[in-house]
């Protein structure tokens, strides 16, 4: 049986995991549009990270729709659970509708978190010796011109943010993204409707939030009795660029005016449909986004 957990990247995705696999003592993997960027920080163990099933990993790494078809039915049809990560949309999972929990968040904070993810987490040491260690590892990565590329990219960050440049960068990451209203309808249309989770619920009350929604699932999963979950300010101790606030109204830090004129034209009709926001009169004239502008999804392969 598979379940997807399912989720606009920066959406409390990860935290749901922690906590449910510190209650139901299950482990999760990270596929399509999704990765466990814990285990450059050796924390693979905090969210029960595991790697693909191998029949799956293996079709994922060919990147034939219906071999990678195949092996998800495969799973689904097993008495196991599978849960899976996942950022693609529900129309991108190759015709599947296995049962799924789709975590919602304030769109704008989802932006600004987002943002702020893609200036600091992959020019971390951690993953500046993860990029190093797997271009020296074979030839073929010393003459991956994408590598060298991304490595360049990364020492540059960090060059601008030691002089006072990260504000600027961040900015720049808000302005390419998009895409968060049509992500979630592409869950929300899906003929198998997920079970929705609120970002702010998840955070104040995780044990209840995560079991609510399990339950619903209907997967016949039953809480630990000596189950003890960390609490997303404890995570934020120990890994404060990942867990990075775990709070709503960050984005008026950090949108200008034309920023948030741009999201909630964009926007508007799905931040009333999840209640984020009501519904203003709206303004005459259309903003359109900015040619070549990429979603939330852009930093990752459909793998």
């Amino acid at each position: 049986m598979i379940v997807w957990i399912a989720s606009v990247p920066r959406s409390g995705n990860t935290f749901f995991r922690v906590v449910m696999h510190h209650l139901y003592g299950v482990d999760t993997y990270a596929a399509f549009k999704a990765s466990e960027v814990l285990a450059t920080a050796a924390a693979e163990d905090l969210v029960g990270h595991s790697k693909l099933p191998e029949a799956l990993g293996a079709a994922v790494a060919a990147g034939k729709p219906d071999q990678i078809r195949a092996a998800l039915d495969q799973l689904e049809d097993s008495n196991e659970l599978f849960i899976i990560k996942t950022h693609a949309r529900g129309n991108e999972l190759f015709g599947t509708n296995y049962r799924a929990i789709l975590l919602v968040r304030d769109g704008r904070d989802a932006c600004v978190s987002y943002a702020n993810y893609m200036v600091d987490i992959p020019c971390t040491s951690a993953a500046l010796n993860t990029r190093c260690r797997g271009m020296v590892q074979s030839k073929s990565g010393l003459m991956d011109r994408r590598a060298w590329r991304d490595l360049a990219k990364i020492v540059v960050m960090n060059s601008m943010k030691s002089v006072g440049l990260r504000r600027w960068l961040v900015s720049r990451r808000i302005d390419r993204l998009y895409g968060w209203a049509e992500m979630n309808r592409s869950w929300l249309d899906r003929k198998r409707k997920p079970v929705v989770v609120y970002f702010d619920r998840l955070i104040d009350d995780p044990i209840a939030t995560v079991t609510e929604a399990v339950d619903k699932l209907g997967i016949g999963l039953s809480p630990r009795a000596d189950a003890s979950v960390p609490s997303f300010h404890e995570l934020k101790k120990r890994f404060p660029s990942f867990f990075r606030k775990g709070r709503t109204g960050d984005w008026k830090n950090h949108f200008s005016p034309a920023q948030e004129r741009m999201f909630m034209e964009r926007n508007r009709d799905m931040m009333v449909a999840l209640n984020f926001v009501e519904r203003p009169p709206i303004s005459p004239g259309e903003i359109s986004a900015p040619r070549g502008s990429q979603g939330f999804d852009a930093e990752y392969p459909l793998q």
